[in-house]
């Protein structure tokens, strides 16, 4: 089963390049912020190893829900 992740891009990436690089490691894009130079993806298992070490990448978290109170 795919696990979602939220990629924040570091300032200055290129997001473009790190979303296809997603792409090309079978992620399925599920949301591109605008707010914040991130995006959102759903990684087959294990996939997601290659982008803690790609140079445009700042962070990678496990998507979840967010509440306020």
């Amino acid at each position: 089963m795919p696990i979602s992740y939220i990629i924040t891009v570091k300032e200055g990436g290129n997001k473009d390049e790190v979303k296809q690089h997603a792409i090309d490691s079978g992620a399925r894009i599920t949301h591109d912020y605008t707010i914040i130079n991130a995006f959102a993806a759903e990684f087959p298992d294990g996939a997601i190893t290659t982008f803690e070490n790609h140079p445009h990448v700042e962070g990678v978290e496990v998507d979840g829900v967010v509440t306020t109170q």
